[in-house]
């Protein structure tokens, strides 16, 4: 039987009568977290930004180079994002439920997935790696030539070491979200980023290793908090633990696993390939708007964190008032959470448009390069739509809470393949060859269409307990 888990979260969840005090106070570590590992990223682009390149044309390849390791990083991450809507979904649940014996049990069999697909996607990164073949596989599938190419095969070498001690952390973090503890995972995230920014001064600024510098600060961060993450799964007094003889897989409950983790994954996995399409499509058209984009990205992503903050407790709140009977109650938690999210990230689309030049020339370290205006553009074009993923957001925490993961997958493939991916190549038709604004416009209209498709989505949610008790 599990030890004991701390009560004043789950009290918080299944019986504070205010539901929107109880999601802001557990929502503020998780998004200070989600914050962090945002920063992990940012840091590498702020100080490549800084590095003394021969030619600014060099600094956009550089910088292109880690634009096109996000989406790559995010394909592969969607086995990881699987295995935390799994966690989150049947650890809830099972808690709710008052079943801490099976909330261990699968928590346990979880992590063991984890470090399987984290080595896997390794040995897939090295086999492709320019130590095998000269050159990146994916950089050079994506569109990436020269000193792009050059630059990120350096990148994604090193940062595919990470894939075990990032798929350890999303399942850890997921075990602890399940029942409402959110602070530990972000005193981790901490110290992991201010072991990145030092490391990555003292390897670019100090070492003068360039993009590889970078890499390795990163690497090094991921693997920062492991130990301490090892400790509290096996030896937490308070919360939900692992353990070793319940670690092993069985065919039963791999597929019962795969009913949440599989569809969790694929949406994942879709929604990330179809980004890598349109980074591949963005390189045609320069470096320089390869590196605009990524930074219109970061600050979008900065900007969602709140948003994605809410969505995953919403999904905790959902999963343990169904486990606990309360469908009444979990019903409410999303609507409590979709209204906080639209505020905020209105409100926040308000502040961030007009202050965003001198966050763009601060990343970039520039403020006349055709990067900084081009990221200027989309920025804005970005931002406006960034009130409607809040509801995006909104459904897929219902969606992964409630355990239907199954919708998750289906609005991803609806408003990447079915809408966006074909209005891109849609306007590259109709405009002029040299003119990139057909993809804000794509990302745009996408963005609004699938709301309905979600809504239609959420009638079917029933609030019912999907785990098998």
């Amino acid at each position: 039987m599990a030890r004991p888990i701390k009560k004043e979260n789950l009290e918080r969840i299944l019986h504070e009568p205010s539901i929107l005090k109880g999601i802001v106070i557990m929502a503020i570590p998780v998004f200070l977290n989600n914050l962090l590992k945002s920063l992990h990223d940012m840091v590498d682009a702020i100080f490549v930004a800084r590095i003394d390149f021969p030619a600014e044309a060099v600094k956009e390849a550089a910088l292109a180079a880690m634009n096109i390791h996000w989406p790559i990083f995010n394909f592969f991450m969607a086995l990881g994002a699987g295995l935390g809507v799994a966690t989150v979904a049947m650890v809830s649940q099972y808690v709710g439920a008052d079943r801490r014996d099976l909330a261990s049990k699968y928590a346990s069999k979880l992590m063991t997935l984890a470090i399987i697909f984290g080595i896997a996607i390794t040995l897939i990164f090295f086999l492709t790696s320019d130590q095998v073949l000269g050159y990146n596989l994916f950089a050079w599938l994506m569109g990436a030539r020269d000193d792009a190419l050059k630059f990120a095969g350096q990148y994604f070498r090193i940062r595919s070491y990470e894939f075990v001690l990032v798929f350890i952390f999303v399942v850890y973090q997921a075990i602890r979200q399940a029942t409402g503890e959110t602070l530990f995972p972000v005193i981790l995230n901490v110290g992991g980023i201010v072991v990145n920014i030092l490391l990555t001064w003292l390897f670019i600024s100090v070492f003068k290793w360039g993009i590889e510098g970078a890499a390795y600060a990163t690497l090094i961060a991921h693997a920062a908090p492991i130990p301490f993450i090892i400790y509290d799964l096996f030896r937490s007094k308070k919360h939900i633990t692992i353990k070793i003889p319940e670690m092993g897989l069985d065919l039963d409950t791999v597929q019962d696993m795969g009913r949440f983790a599989i569809p969790a994954a694929i949406g994942q996995a879709v929604s990330s390939l179809g980004f890598v399409v349109i980074q591949s499509i963005i390189l045609r058209y320069g470096n320089e708007v390869s590196a605009g984009f990524s930074v219109g990205n970061r600050i979008s992503s900065l900007l969602l964190n709140p948003v994605i903050a809410i969505s995953s407790i919403t999904a905790a709140y959902i999963g343990l008032n169904i486990g606990h009977h309360q469908p009444e109650r979990a019903k409410q938690s999303y609507y409590v959470s979709r209204n906080l999210s639209f505020i905020l990230m209105s409100v926040g689309v308000a502040i961030i448009i007009p202050l965003r030049f001198p966050i763009i020339g601060f990343i970039l370290d520039s403020n006349t390069s055709d990067s900084y205006f081009i990221s200027g553009e989309y920025t804005v074009w970005l931002l406006l739509t960034q009130p409607l993923m809040s509801l995006f957001q909104s459904y897929i925490g219902l969606f992964n809470g409630s355990g239907h993961s199954n919708f998750t997958l289906r609005m991803a493939m609806a408003r990447l393949w079915g809408m966006r991916i074909p209005m891109v190549f849609l306007f590259m038709y109709l405009l002029p060859s040299n003119d990139y604004r057909g993809i804000f416009w794509a990302m745009m209209i996408s963005n609004l269409l699938i709301l309905p498709y979600g809504h239609y989505l959420k009638k079917s949610i029933n609030y019912e307990v999907q785990v098998r008790l």
